[in-house]
């Protein structure tokens, strides 16, 4: 589901806030809600109102949330485990068995004594922005700019490690575009109503954010404007994300001189050794414009507006992570709920911390996870169900007809290598380097994001390790990395309602089943399909074949085209198209799974659903969910991802097993004409 480029880094979505907490612990989902049901809603007419009507009836959007779905009822629930785990080692009371109890303690006190922060104020801020304010001339600038990267903090663009995309056994540098406020470019060049208030709302939070942070009042206002008017020019060289989404337009290997031809204003040599990789020759460059721009912005920007939009960037990063006074916080949740989120009420403090622990120090906080709430059997099940899905696609390679054999040769190949990971590393990462202070949370969370930058660099040059993991095990989501070819599933994401031992197998395979398929056809999807079984970007698809290809794809563009996330705003066919195509590849996938596994088991009916039934049922109860308008209307613009009603509205229609399933006749709106059905694999 998520596919990760660069290590990340702090975001705005570890907003906090003062509010009550919540009980410590929460109740397990259940395998199977009957109630969850709308019987009075066609099954064939609106299949996303039966299966999640009677939840979409009981449950409103938490005051502190943009979104609420079963993924976030089960995120909570992990939470409230994971809190569990912090206090206990927060006062002391660790278990013998973890590793790290007094990191994640500490951390997780300072993060808590929300009283030391307001007493400790601005002091680490001031500090950081002094050190910027005595940056002159253009090398102790970009000092200032290495110095802010290793920290965690990216300005001017993204730049860490990365797989060589035609060498995959290789590490090197890359620099991708970045260095925006605004969740995306469009919010700096579009031109429409809504557009232009969210920009003007943040230039006058920019500016507030600022007076509070002490600048006097008519300097924050000229700062303000002048990081708004840096910002839209950085904007202007930025590729779209349907482009960045093209691996072959990303591509650009270069030397040393060859980076320099691009910004020769900025001190690469120099940038590289502060960053500790003096050595480096080879680097990708995402959008070879935006070096070209950043060169021309280089050169005619004054160096007190480098200073400001600098000072901005650190500003907003440890207001996110809630290492600054309450006044600053609650201004940063003011503009993202306005502008983007809608949400009502800050997150209860104590679950930004626990958030703050799981991506700060999520491998010391996931092996205590995974001690207490991970049982062997499901990792030996989804272990199962994984083959079961590969052994689906096995055969649906050989059996679709528009592939010729030199390419369903490549593509057995490419099936043949996917590795899999499954609850948990072999390997836990070493936190020692780490320095956590009770005193500091600012401190703290600068060192632990220094570690993982370094970490980070520290692979630049060498084999690429293949034992890594990009999430951290109480995570609810999964991915595919087209690089690794690997496909791995956390033990967050494998519990109910995606996973239960004793519930019906045929809502297992719907619900779980869907999500290993969805990433095993992320190998084979628009994207992942031009890299080949060892992870290089190479195209091993006959011209024929690639567009037949291309023309089933466009089938699934078209139609999510079609779908209005909010109001006036539609979905981008082209952002979506990925995921489109792994949900229909999914669930087909997952289908022809529960199919032959349950081939003379003779599994019964369940609140009156046939085996069949209970799939689907599986497949879409997790996806129940809500969204605030304000929020559906951002994700539009940045998220691959169709909203989830259309993720299963859109997939099933275009199924002949859905529509057979629930005896759909042919044009109900779940049963799309056959000459209008979609279908890639």
């Amino acid at each position: 589901m998520i596919r990760m480029r660069l290590a990340p880094v702090l975001a705005a979505a570890l907003a906090a806030c003062r509010t009550a907490a919540p009980p410590p612990s929460a109740p397990e989902a259940p395998a199977f809600d009957a109630a969850s049901l709308d019987r009075s809603v066609d099954p064939c007419q609106d299949f996303y109102r039966f299966a999640c009507g009677g939840w979409l009836a009981r449950n409103e959007i938490p005051p502190d949330r943009s979104r609420w779905g079963r993924f976030d009822e089960l995120a909570e629930a992990n939470r409230a485990r994971l809190r569990d785990i912090l206090e206990q080692d927060a006062a002391g009371r660790e278990d013998p068995g973890d590793r790290y109890p007094r990191k994640l303690g500490d951390l997780y006190a300072a993060c808590m004594d929300e009283a030391a922060v307001e007493v400790r104020g601005l002091a680490d801020l001031k500090e950081e922005w002094a050190r910027l304010d005595a940056a002159r001339g253009r090398a102790a600038m970009a000092a200032e700019v290495a110095r802010l990267h290793r920290q965690g903090i990216p300005v001017l663009f993204d730049f860490g490690a990365g797989q060589d995309f035609q060498d995959s056994s290789q590490v090197i540098a890359q620099v991708v575009q970045g260095g925006l406020g605004l969740p995306d470019r469009d919010y700096y060049l579009k031109e429409d109503a809504r557009t232009r208030e969210i920009r003007e709302a943040y230039r006058a939070h920019v500016a507030r954010m600022l007076e509070l942070a002490g600048v006097p009042a008519t300097e924050a206002a000229r700062q303000a404007v002048a990081v708004l008017r840096l910002e839209t020019a950085v904007a202007g060289s930025h590729w779209t994300r349907v482009e960045m989404r093209d691996p072959r337009r990303t591509y650009h290997r270069l030397d040393l001189p060859g980076l320099e031809r691009l910004a020769p204003a900025f001190p690469w040599k120099a940038f590289l050794a502060d960053m500790g990789i003096p050595g480096v020759t080879a680097v990708n460059v995402s959008t070879p414009q935006f070096l070209t721009q950043l060169e021309t912005l280089l050169l005619k920007t004054p160096a007190r507006t480098w200073r400001a939009y600098l000072r901005w960037h650190l500003l907003a990063a440890m207001a996110d992570a809630r290492a600054l006074p309450a006044a600053l916080v609650q201004e940063r949740f003011r503009f993202e709920s306005s502008a983007f989120t809608g949400a009502k009420e800050l997150e209860p403090r104590w679950k930004h911390c626990v958030s703050l622990a799981d991506h700060l120090l999520g491998e010391a906080l996931g092996q205590a996870y995974v001690r207490r709430f991970f049982p062997g059997e499901a990792k030996e099940r989804t272990g199962r169900l994984v083959g079961e899905v590969e052994a689906a696609m096995g055969r649906t390679v050989e059996e679709v007809p528009w592939m010729d054999a030199p390419t369903r040769l490549e593509a057995q190949a490419k099936l043949r290598r996917v590795f899999n990971k499954v609850g948990y590393p072999d390997r836990w990462r070493n936190y020692d380097p780490v320095e956590v202070r009770r005193d500091s949370l600012f401190r703290s969370i600068l060192s632990a994001q220094a570690f993982e930058v370094r970490r980070d660099l520290d692979k630049i040059g060498k084999p690429v390790d293949r034992a890594e993991w990009q999430m951290t095990p109480p995570t609810v989501n999964a991915y595919y990395d087209p690089l690794l070819n690997e496909m791995v599933f956390p033990a967050g994401i494998l519990q109910p309602p995606f996973y239960a031992p004793s519930g019906p197998e045929p809502l297992n395979y719907g619900a779980i089943g869907m999500v290993v398929g969805h990433e095993l056809t992320h190998g084979f999807d628009d994207e992942g399909r031009q890299f080949d079984a060892g992870g290089n970007l190479r195209d091993w698809w006959s011209p024929p074949v690639a567009a037949e290809f291309d023309r089933r794809a466009q089938c699934l563009a078209r139609q999510y085209g079609s779908y209005a996330a909010v109001d006036d705003v539609r979905l981008n066919g082209e952002l979506v198209l990925g995921e489109a195509i792994a949900d229909l590849g999914g669930l087909r996938l997952a289908f022809a799974a529960y199919r032959a596994a349950g081939a003379g088991r003779g599994w019964p009916a369940v609140a009156g659903l046939t085996p069949d039934q209970q799939f689907f049922v599986g497949a879409a109860q997790v996806w129940c969910s809500k969204t605030r308008p304000e929020q559906a209307r951002a994700r539009a613009t940045t998220d691959p991802h169709a909203p989830p009603e259309f993720r299963m509205r859109g997939s099933l229609s275009n199924m002949t097993e859905f529509a057979d399933a629930f005896s759909c006749p042919a044009g109900s709106a779940m049963a799309r004409p056959e000459a209008e059905r979609c279908q890639v694999w």
